[in-house]
């Protein structure tokens, strides 16, 4: 075997393309198939990093997420009142709070993984063995990608 090619940018394009038209045929398996109701984005993402990061503070999270803090603030807050998280006391200031996940969020999560296995199941049943267990393999440097940092 050679060297490795350069990545090109048309193959960066076209991976980009390819990226975003995924999430978009996932989309249909996500809250909505599940039974639950559509949530604005950024109530999404909000979610998914205390997911990720359970106890963060709102500046934690508006760092981890580029957003301001009081945007991340209103959005936890949003968040808090309709049950999905809630605030606790930081035992070692008692002035801050960290922010978790409540029994009813982690629940409406398992259902949304469950909605998006059945879809990528669906999906990877469409393709041969060998091109999805290529898929599959490359699982790990796709998780990589999504938590490398923002410059």
């Amino acid at each position: 075997m050679g060297e490795p090619q350069a990545v090109s940018e048309s193959d960066v394009e076209s991976l980009a393309r390819t990226a975003r038209s995924l999430v978009w045929a996932l989309r249909r398996f996500g809250e909505r198939e599940a039974g639950l109701s559509a949530m604005p984005n950024s109530e999404i993402e909000v979610l998914r990093a205390v997911a990720e990061q359970p106890g963060s503070s709102v500046s934690e999270l508006a760092r981890a997420l580029d957003l301001q803090n009081s945007n991340v603030s209103t959005t936890v807050s949003r968040l808090v009142d309709r049950g999905l998280l809630e605030r606790r006391a930081d035992p070692n200031d008692r002035r801050s709070h960290r922010i978790h996940q409540t029994g009813l969020a982690r629940h409406n999560n398992g259902l949304i993984d469950a909605m998006w296995t059945r879809g990528v199941r669906d999906l990877l049943d469409s393709l041969t063995p060998g091109e999805a267990r290529t898929l599959i393999e490359a699982a790990p440097l796709l998780a990589r990608l999504s938590s490398m940092p923002k410059n």
